[in-house]
C-alpha cells in the first residue's frame, strides 16, 4: 500500500505540472457539451441523455489518450528503466496510474455537468447527478484499461495519440454518444449494441433516467469487453517488461 501511495503521488504530481498535457482533455468534453446542449430543449430527455453521453465521452477521452500517452512516454524514457531497478513488483504503479485516470474522470465530468446546468437547464436533480457521476467514474476503470492496451501497442507517445484518436472517434461514434440508437442506420445500430462504448452509455442513461432498466446484455458486454481489456493490458505489460530487461 505504501508504495502504491508513492507511485500515487508521483503520478499526480507529473500529471499536474503539466497542464498543456491534460487541461485540454479535461475541458474538451464539457466545452462541445457547451455546444450541443444549448441548441437542444432545456429540461427535456434530449438534454438530458447528452448529458450523459457526453458524460461518457469525457471518461473515455481522459482513459485513451491520458492513460495511454502517460504509459508510452514512461516507455521512451530512462527514468522507467530506473525505475525497473528499484524493488517491488509493476502493479502499483499501474494501479497509481488507473486511479490517476479515475480522478481525472472525476474531474472531467463535473465540468459537463457544470456545462449543463449554466447552458441546457438539464433539470436534473441531485439523485441524477450523483449516479451519473459514480457511473461514469466506475465506467473510467475499462477506458484507463483500454488506454493501457494502446500505450503498451505504441511505439511512442506521439503513435499512442494518433492510436488513441483512431479509436476514440469510431468508438464514440459507434457507441451512440453522439447520435442516439434510434437515429442511426439499421446496420450501424446493430453493430452498436456489440461496442464497449455502447454497454457504457447505457448504464449512464440508465443513471439520469428513472424506471430505465439497463438489458441485461449490457452487462455481460461490459463485463467481457472489461476482462478482455484488463488481459490484454497485463499480457502486453508483461511482453514490454521481458522485451526491455530480460
Amino acid at each position: 500500500m505504501k508504495l502504491f501511495a508513492t507511485h500515487l503521488a508521483f503520478t499526480l504530481k507529473r500529471i499536474m505540472r503539466r497542464p498543456e498535457f491534460w487541461i485540454p482533455t479535461v475541458v474538451l468534453p464539457a466545452m462541445l457539451y457547451s455546444f450541443v446542449g444549448a441548441s437542444l430543449p432545456p429540461a427535456g430527455p434530449p438534454s438530458q441523455a447528452a448529458i450523459a453521453s457526453f458524460a461518457i465521452f469525457a471518461v473515455m477521452g481522459i482513459g485513451l489518450y491520458q492513460f495511454a500517452i502517460a504509459i508510452a512516454e514512461d516507455r521512451e524514457t530512462a527514468f522507467s528503466l530506473w525505475q525497473r531497478t528499484l524493488a517491488g513488483a509493476a502493479a502499483p504503479q499501474l494501479a497509481a496510474q488507473v486511479v490517476t485516470a479515475v480522478v481525472l474522470s472525476f474531474i472531467a465530468v463535473l465540468l459537463v455537468l457544470a456545462a449543463a446546468a449554466v447552458f441546457a437547464r438539464t433539470g436534473l436533480d441531485t439523485g441524477q447527478m450523483l449516479r451519473l457521476t459514480g457511473v461514469a467514474v466506475l465506467m473510467s476503470l475499462p477506458a484507463a484499461l483500454l488506454g493501457a492496451v494502446i500505450g503498451y501497442l505504441a511505439w511512442s507517445a506521439s503513435g499512442a495519440s494518433s492510436l488513441a484518436t483512431l479509436l476514440n472517434l469510431p468508438l464514440a461514434f459507434l457507441g451512440a454518444l453522439w447520435i442516439p440508437p434510434g437515429q442511426m442506420p439499421a446496420a450501424i445500430a446493430r453493430v452498436s449494441e456489440w461496442t464497449p462504448t455502447r454497454a457504457m452509455v447505457e448504464f449512464a442513461w440508465g443513471a439520469i433516467f428513472e424506471g430505465r432498466t439497463v438489458d441485461g446484455w449490457y452487462y455481460v458486454s461490459l463485463a467481457v469487453w472489461t476482462l478482455l481489456f484488463m488481459l490484454l493490458a497485463a499480457w502486453l505489460m508483461r511482453r514490454d517488461r521481458k522485451h526491455r530487461f530480460a
